[in-house]
Order: C-alpha cells, then structure tokens, then sequence
C-alpha cells in the first residue's frame, strides 16, 4: 500500500478511535449539532470497508511473491535430491561425464534464476527419463523411480506456470489501487463536513477539547518516514 494511502488510513482510524472513546463521546453523541452523530455513524462503517480493501491490496502484493517463492523452493528440493541420486547412479555405471552434468549442490539450484532454473530442470528430467527406460531396475536401487519423473515434472511445470504469470497479480493489485481512490475521497468529504459541524461544540470546555482533539487527529502524519513526522493539513 502506498504511504499516501497508509498515512491516511492510519489518520482515519485514529477518528474512529476517538469517536469511540468514553469520555469523547458523551459530549458529541445526539448533541447539537445531530447532524455530527449521523455522520459519525455513516463514517464508521466506510472506514471499516476501506480497511478490507487495504488488507486485500496487501495480499495481492504479498501473494503472488509468497507463491513463487513456495513453488521455487519446491522445485529446488526435488531437483536436488534427485539430480544427486542420478549423478550417484551415473557414477555407477562409469558415466562421470554424464554425472558431473546432472550434479549441483542445493546452493547451485538455489542460486539459479527463475529462467534458468526452469531449464536446468526440463534438462535433468530429460536426463531422469532416458535412464529409466534404460535402465529402471538399477535406478530403483538408487531410489529413483517413474514417480520421480513425474515430482520433477510437476514441480518444473508449478513454477514456470506461476513465473509466466506475473500479470494477473499486478492487475489485480491495480484494480484494487483504482478501487481505494474513490473510496478515500468518499471518507475524505465526510471528515470534512464534519470538520465544520465539530466547531459547534465548542459550547464549553469539554466541547473546546474535543474540537481541539478532533483537529488534532485529522492532521495526516507521514509516518513512513524515519525523521520527525511532518504534519499536514486536513485532506482536500
């Protein structure tokens, strides 16, 4: 979520938060000006669905990531193990040249690119494949089988899928970009025709500290910054 959303978000539930309190609310609610305490009430529940449009922009950023990341993780394991178990059996069989090409240590698949990762695998199950049918029996004996063929083959074919389709997380994160705008500047208009009703609360003292606290709150920090915070003015 970008700082500009983040920042007014946070600004938003501190509202909500101060509405909510106690000792704040027994000098607003279904006081003059009522108006207030309708507003309050319609403002509540726009920040509640502007939090869950958040929450799922955030998972369209994050889930497209965390996937790749599981099915790369995926494929180099069972690359590895299985690249290793060949190369041993390769050497059995006096094939070191054949060995040395299917052999990389864990750290070799893991520093491999999404690309050429993809590659390396087709190429080892290419590898897999031709000497199973040659030779399944003695393979068996190294542990390697048809079922793992069929492991690499869909650890290869997850990954790729998902490393081939990066666009469909981008758009959905894009439309929900598209969908908070509008959605902020709904809340925004509201907090600002309730800027101007808090104003006739300042009857008495509690009244002057609420209009007080209520101004306070609708200063939009940058809290994504690590100096002081700077404020700003209420939104326009």
């Amino acid at each position: 979520m970008k700082n500009e959303f983040a920042n007014r978000q946070n600004m938003h539930l501190a509202i909500v938060a101060l509405l909510a309190d106690p000792s704040q609310e027994v000098v607003w609610k279904d006081q003059a000006p009522t108006i207030f305490t309708t507003r309050a009430a319609t403002l509540v529940p726009m920040v509640n669905e502007l939090t869950a449009l958040i929450a799922q922009q955030q998972a369209a950023t994050t889930g497209y990531a965390a996937a790749k990341e599981r099915e790369e993780k995926e494929l180099e394991t069972a690359a590895h193990e299985i690249s290793e178990a060949l190369a041993d059996w390769y050497e059995d069989q006096n094939r070191e040249a054949d060995a040395e090409k299917v052999s990389l240590s864990l750290s070799g698949w893991q520093a491999l690119r999404d690309v050429p990762l993809i590659g390396r695998a087709k190429l080892l199950h290419q590898s897999l494949t031709a000497a199973l049918a040659e030779d399944a029996a003695s393979l068996a004996a190294h542990g390697l089988t048809p079922a793992d063929a069929t492991l690499l083959a869909k650890e290869t074919a997850d990954f790729e899928t998902i490393v081939a389709n990066p666009a469909a997380a981008i758009a959905g994160r894009k439309a929900l970009t598209t969908a908070l705008r509008p959605k902020f500047r709904e809340v925004g208009e509201l907090l600002r025709k309730m800027d101007r009703n808090v104003l006739r609360f300042r009857k008495d003292e509690p009244g002057n500290r609420f209009a007080a606290t209520w101004q306070a709150t609708r200063i939009i920090r940058d809290l994504g910054e690590s100096a002081p915070a700077q404020s700003t003015p209420p939104p326009t």
